[in-house]
């Protein structure tokens, strides 16, 4: 995972790098909070922030506070400790801080591999930096991993494929979304732009 931070922190902080600035959800893409069974109030109030954070992709930096507040004092499992440190991740992405985000989740993985959370909000990552390759691998480890919140794996791993050019493989992941959430508008958003975007370049490969 040292590797891991290396190679991502210098997708981010190198000069010249250019983000997509389509939207905040096209920029950061959708996190996934993880719930902490602890009776931990400040490493549940860093959940309910990163909850927060995850759905508006913004934060202020006092929502820090409550998750150093949990990872220093009060003991915790290891699963809520690496819950809390992807929350606070969750936090650091909103507050565009990339390079702490990706130490919260290198250290979560650490801790639990196994978690399908950790594994979207990293593949968010490589989605921001460009490398849509590796973020599908990402997303698709959280599907097989059975995350919960699965849906947002497959909105984002379709966004990733429709970035490559792969409609078919994004069209299958909006349609699978569609199936398990029948009244969300966004995989249908994503849908209707992605047939447009092909028959526009349907009609300009007709048009050469």
């Amino acid at each position: 995972m040292d590797l891991f931070r290396a190679i991502i922190i210098m997708m981010i902080l190198a000069p010249g790098m250019t983000v997509a600035q389509d939207s905040k959800f096209e920029k950061y893409q959708h996190s996934t909070s993880m719930d902490v069974i602890t009776s931990n109030n400040y490493a549940r109030n860093c959940y309910r922030a990163a909850g927060i954070a995850a759905r508006i992709h913004y934060t202020s930096h006092k929502e820090l506070l409550s998750c150093d507040m949990a990872m220093n004092h009060g003991a915790m499992s290891l699963r809520d400790r690496a819950a809390t440190l992807t929350n606070r991740g969750i936090i650091y992405m909103a507050l565009e801080n990339y390079e702490s985000a990706i130490n919260d989740y290198s250290n979560a993985l650490k801790l639990k591999p196994e978690f399908g959370e950790i594994h979207v909000n990293i593949g968010n990552v490589y989605f921001l930096g460009k490398v849509f390759d590796k973020a599908i691998e990402e997303y698709t480890t959280a599907i097989e991993l059975e995350t919960t919140k699965v849906h947002i794996a497959y909105i984002n791993r379709g966004m990733a494929y429709e970035s490559l050019g792969d409609f078919d493989n994004a069209e299958t992941d909006y349609r699978t979304v569609m199936e398990m959430l029948p009244d969300a508008a966004l995989p249908q958003v994503r849908l209707e732009q992605l047939i447009r975007k092909r028959q526009q370049q349907l009609e300009g490969i007709e048009n050469t």
